[in-house]
């Protein structure tokens, strides 16, 4: 048997999952023709002034009108520089069709019907753009999202579905968290007695007069695996951490941790300028060793730390990156922090397509001051969130989220609305990730990354937004049960009868922590983690010395008062922006931000570079100004209003750079080549270990057991040439397939200590038979493929016979070791490992010697240094006079 290891699984794909149009989304409902009632909404807010109210029936950029008011359709607000932007649009609400549904009698969901060939849930389900009242939601068995619409019966997941129903359920996608670093979960808050910094190198080396603060790296892979724990329970299914463990959290960041996506992994870069020895510069650009534009050109995602603080030096840094051979402001850049930063700066990413990644928590914690997001907003560059670590950050997202949305409330007068606060955990970060072709949404064909919210006493967005771990009713990773209330992860439906029961702030529910880490235990890793910080706090409890989320320094030390609105240490009379906060940083050489010294600050100014707000409104949802949103557009960073996409593959044509269709991922796939040529090394087309590959109409002849981390299938084509199988490995993913199967698959080529296999595969059934068109290879002489044998490596992963054998070794390894294997004619090995951890399938080695059989069928398999031949079920074994599988 082949020792476990851990790498990233794979990702199955039904045919139906390549041919559904995302852009059908855009239009309405994404699939079917089903009628409805929609409206649009401005999302009810702070009061104050606002501005002035958008075109009537959209919400428009304001609409804020007085104390606490909901936003209009169109209505007047205030002074435009006085309030900020008001309300923002809150999307499409579809009023779908049917009678209410009816909540259980206990919990927000229930399944209210078993079936076989998909799952529909029933509820409120927030799409990109659009938020369906009464919707469905509908996953396929591949864990794939088949359907977004008011009615999902016409998808091939509903002809015998099992049905969730949650009247008061809002169904929302997994949320990612775009900025942690998870190697220093072993930290719990570090309190600084009130000091401020106005540059990271700051606290980070010390500086006269201002503390270092430590911080303790490296977590043990218990305590890393308990943070990501922590970051589930609060709805998160995906993270930038800089790090990570297998299971739980796909870590977007880490190559062969990213639970299956077929996507390349961001590359996290903290210290972007070589400057992790301290360097703070205010002027020149003689850093250390400066990312030149040409180191990230490939990239699909890049993550730099910069400008973090509030300093000239701060501020250099970004000078320093923004333009010639070390510009790294680009489309795949999403710059962590940004709070150093102008106006010009800003606008410059607008330009670029590039993205911020707000910690505000963190960033107010240390510095009393953080990114300029309102004025980031107004120049339409989206906005993902967050926490940064524990130390100086929120603990989990939902606690970041509280802070963005206190802030938005308290200090940004309701800039942003619910729906744009959500986006910031869920679009934008995946696009932030550069997995925005496969996470952070609902629609067709994504990754079945789900989350539940209770949504009694809080609807839509801000269901979301107010949650706690309490409220969080159901997180899904692939379809796959991560977190949730007790009887709905129990039930078969989900399959977690045996998740670890965890009761939380009074409510029963279950973490399937050993179900997903191949038996690391709950108790195990809270107990690693737990010696640092707790794993969750109440939603109505602070958390022990939170770090806060107040902005505080000596010149603002009082904070909101009657005559300083937005607690900036500025007197409304003299404050350029009364309602949005907007301090004196010492970047800005003595003044309030004001590029067109029009007396309207920055961060207040619906036009901050026109002094007669002439200019053109942006929006951060639409960064290509097509007028198709970010989530449903197809080429978000090229304007093509038509959404032509010609291969259906949902990479519009004017973006699509591959000449084969690439659904879910950036890269294009490989032209398909036959096993003979991955696996023969005198092939002249033999591709180098992890080179992409792709074969097609192959048929899948065995299945590793369903355990552990070394899961997989072995795939032949029906040429029965020698060298035409292959083993795929999936890791800890329960392959999707059946013996029989015809299946088209793309990954990488690897040779794994000798067998030759497909890994991170993207697997298509094209054809569901469960029977092969061709039987095994009878071998005449066992000898020619036992170890060492002429035809020995060229039948590997193949389905052969051999026949009229008998046992020469009871033990193939004894007497050192028993792995249940035994040997016969020809010196040829019988191995179990296909059929172990099956019911009285084990081989007991209890046969004697000379024990004779008709035949032997199995796939000839490679480990430790040993050809084998492995039966895959009892049938494959007709034995003569003795059973060698356990009775």
């Amino acid at each position: 048997m082949r020792p476990p290891r851990f790498t990233r699984p794979s990702l199955f794909l039904c045919t139906m999952a390549l041919t559904l149009p995302l852009a059908a989304i855009a239009a309405g409902c994404a699939e079917g023709g089903t009628s409805m009632t929609t409206t649009s909404s401005s999302s009810a807010g702070p009061g104050g002034a606002g501005g002035q109210g958008g075109v009537g029936g959209q919400g428009g950029q304001g609409g804020v009108a007085g104390e606490g008011g909901q936003g209009g359709a169109g209505g007047q607000g205030g002074q435009g520089g006085a309030g900020g932007s008001g309300g923002a649009p809150s999307g499409v609400v579809i009023e779908c069709p049917g009678a209410p549904l009816t909540p259980p009698p206990q919990g927000t969901c229930a399944v209210v019907k078993q079936g076989t060939s998909g799952t529909i849930f029933r509820g409120t389900v927030l799409a990109p753009d659009q938020t369906f009242h009464r919707g469905e939601l509908a996953l396929d068995t591949t864990g794939s999202i088949a359907c977004v619409d008011c009615d999902c019966s016409a998808s091939p997941a509903a002809a015998d579905p099992t049905i969730i129903e949650c009247a008061d359920g809002v169904i929302s996608p997994g949320l990612i968290n775009a900025h942690d670093h998870i190697g220093f979960a072993n930290n719990p808050p570090k309190t600084h007695d009130g000091v401020r910094y106005t540059h990271r190198h700051q606290w980070r080396k010390g500086a006269p007069g201002l503390p270092k603060i430590s911080v303790n790296g490296g977590a043990s892979g218990d305590v890393v695996r308990f943070a990501e724990l922590r970051f589930v329970m609060s709805g998160a299914t995906s993270t930038l951490g800089a790090g990570g463990q297998a299971g739980l959290l796909r870590n977007l960041d880490v190559q062969g941790r990213m639970e299956g996506l077929p996507i390349p992994p961001a590359d996290s870069d903290t210290f972007p300028l070589g400057d992790s020895g301290g360097l703070m510069l205010e002027s020149g650009c003689n850093y250390p060793s400066p990312t030149a534009a040409t180191a990230i050109a490939d990239l699909e995602a890049y993550v730099p730390h910069v400008s973090e603080g509030i300093d000239k030096a701060a501020h250099n840094e970004i000078t320093c990156q923004i333009s010639g051979a070390n510009d790294i402001v680009q489309p795949q850049t999403a710059i962590v922090h940004a709070i150093g930063f102008n106006a010009d700066d800003f606008a410059e990413m607008r330009k670029d397509f590039s993205t911020v990644v707000w910690s505000p928590r963190s960033n107010i914690d240390l510095y009393g001051n953080t990114a300029s997001v309102t004025l980031l907003d107004t120049l339409g560059v989206p906005i993902a969130l967050g926490t940064d670590w524990v130390a100086s950050g929120s603990m989990n997202l939902l606690r970041e989220l509280r802070c963005a949305d206190e802030l938005n409330t308290l200090h940004y007068d309701g800039h942003f609305s619910d729906l744009e606060l959500w986006r910031m955990v869920t679009t934008n970060a995946a696009l932030a990730a550069g997995a925005g072709d496969i996470v952070g949404m609902l629609k067709p064909g994504y990754a079945a990354d789900i989350t539940i919210f209770d949504g009694k006493d809080r609807k839509d967005h801000r269901a979301v937004i107010g949650a706690g771990v309490e409220d969080v009713v159901l997180v899904l990773r692939g379809g796959k049960a991560l977190y949730g209330d007790d009887k709905l992860v129990i039930d078969p439906a989900f399959g977690g009868s045996n998740c670890e029961p965890l009761p939380v702030c009074g409510r029963d529910k279950r973490a399937c922590v050993a179900k997903d880490l191949n038996g690391i235990t709950l108790n195990q890793i809270r107990t690693a983690g737990e010696a640092f910080y707790p794993l969750f706090f109440c939603n109505d409890v602070t958390p022990n010395i939170e770090p806060s989320c107040v902005p505080w320094r000596t010149e603002y030390a009082n904070g909101i008062t009657a005559e300083d609105d937005d607690g900036d240490g500025i007197a409304n009379d003299v404050d350029n922006c009364p309602k949005v906060f907007n301090p004196i940083r010492p970047l800005d050489q003595g003044a309030q931000a004001d590029i067109d010294g029009d007396k309207i600050g920055d961060v207040c100014d619906a036009c901050p570079f026109d002094a007669n707000d002439g200019c053109t409104s942006l929006d951060a949802n639409d960064i290509d100004a097509d007028g198709v949103p970010n989530g449903n557009d197809n080429c978000p960073e090229a304007a093509n209003s038509d959404q032509a996409d010609a291969d259906a593959d949902g990479h519009g044509d004017v973006c699509d750079p591959c000449a084969e269709p690439n659904f879910g991922t950036p890269l294009c796939p490989p032209k398909p080549m036959l096993i003979e040529v991955i696996r023969n090394p005198a092939h002249p087309e033999h591709p180098a270990a992890g080179s992409a590959v792709a074969i097609k109409d192959v048929f899948v002849t065995a299945l590793r057991p369903n355990t552990g981390n070394s899961r997989g299938f072995y795939v032949q084509d029906a040429s029965l040439k020698p060298f035409s199988g292959i083993f795929v490995f999936t890791g800890s993913t329960a392959p999707q397939v059946q013996v029989g199967n015809r299946v088209s698959i793309t990954g990488e080529y690897e040779e794994y200590f000798g067998l030759g296999e497909i890994t991170t595969p993207i697997v298509t059934v094209d054809e569901a038979s469960t029977t092969l068109p061709f039987g095994p290879i009878d071998v005449a002489d066992p000898a020619t493929i036992a170890t060492n044998g002429m035809f020995a490596e060229g039948y590997e992963s193949m389905l052969v016979r051999v026949v009229n054998v008998a046992i020469t070794v009871v033990n193939s390894d004894g007497p050192a070791g028993d792995y249940d294997e035994f040997t016969v004619t020809g010196n040829l090995r019988i191995d179990d490992q296909i059929t172990d951890a099956a019911l009285n399938m084990g081989l007991n080695n209890t046969c004697a010697v000379g024990s004779k059989f008709t035949s032997i069928t199995g796939v000839h398999g490679y480990s430790f240094n040993h050809f084998k031949l492995m039966p895959r079920s009892k049938s494959d074994v007709v034995f003569v006079d003795c059973d060698p599988f356990v009775p």
